[in-house]
Parts: C-alpha cells; sequence; structure tokens
C-alpha cells in the first residue's frame, strides 16, 4: 500500500499532497500524526528552507526507505533541484515542484527570517538596475502562488510505473 506523508509550514506542501491523494486514491498522513498504516510505501512531501527539506530526516527515521522524495520550493531550478538532492542525501526518486509564498502565513522564526530576508532584498534592489531584483522584490512583497495541479504530473507518472 502506498501512501502520501507530509510535513508543511505554510500549507503549499499540504495542498500538493491532498491533491495527489485525491488524483491516485492513495491515503494523506501529516508527519505530525502518528495514525500512518504500518508498513506502507511512503512518498514523503516536505518543504525547503536554505535547501533542507523539513521533516525528511524523520521521515527517514519513521519509515525507513521511501518510496519517492517530492520537495516544495519558492522558486525550483534545476540547479536547486540538483543542490537540494545532494544537501539533503536524496537517493530516492526526487521531484521538486514550485510553491507558494504569503509572509503573513508564516510562523515562528519562519516568519522573523523571510521578515528580515525582506529587508535585505529592499536594500539590494533599491541600489539595482536589474528589473529580476525588482520582481523578486515585487514576489516577496505580494506573494505569489504556484501550486498547480499540473506540476504533479511527473509524480503520478513515476507512481504509475
Amino acid at each position: 500500500m502506498t501512501v502520501i506523508v507530509y510535513s508543511t509550514n505554510a500549507g503549499s506542501t499540504e495542498r500538493y499532497a491532498k491533491m495527489l491523494g485525491e488524483k491516485t486514491g492513495f491515503g494523506v498522513y501529516s508527519l505530525s500524526g502518528d495514525d500512518t498504516p504500518e508498513n506502507a510505501e511512503v512518498v514523503y512531501f516536505g518543504w525547503v528552507m536554505a535547501g533542507d527539506i523539513q521533516g525528511l530526516s524523520e521521515a527517514r527515521k519513521r519509515f525507513g526507505t521511501l518510496k519517492a522524495v517530492v520537495a516544495v520550493g519558492m522558486m525550483p531550478s534545476e540547479s536547486s533541484k540538483n543542490e537540494t538532492a545532494r544537501k539533503n542525501a536524496v537517493t530516492e526518486p526526487f521531484f521538486y515542484l514550485p510553491g507558494a509564498f504569503d509572509l503573513k502565513k508564516l510562523r515562528g522564526m519562519y516568519k522573523i527570517m523571510m521578515g528580515m530576508m525582506l529587508k535585505m532584498m529592499k536594500g539590494k534592489v533599491k541600489d539595482s538596475d536589474d528589473p529580476n531584483d525588482k520582481r523578486a522584490l515585487e514576489l516577496f512583497e505580494k506573494g505569489f502562488d504556484s501550486v498547480k495541479e499540473e506540476h504533479l504530473e511527473p509524480v503520478e507518472d513515476f507512481l504509475k510505473q
């Protein structure tokens, strides 16, 4: 039996996990819960902060070998995907999906850290002529949501094999 287990901070990872659960019929469980069926094959969804897939080490301790790892980050690129896989020693099939960002939805230290990052970005952008810097600042200030069902297609294709 395959199940989906996730860890989330602001909800993007949970949204993806539930979307995939609806499409596949797999059970969806929070890593913070203790109701995951024993001996299940786990597809783990974790959110990325500073290149670390949150909850991944706990998921490996609890469930052993994972069927796949799905990371959800703010603006993934091929290089950030590769670096995240390397940094987290991912040997399982690995997928990196674009998430969302809304400073108002963050909690605790993450909200404080991202607030400080936003201040630093404002200082950098003020002296920059690069339109990409200005766009990045706008995304941080206003927030964005890149969570879309179509981003799950490679994960679905893998699970159909």
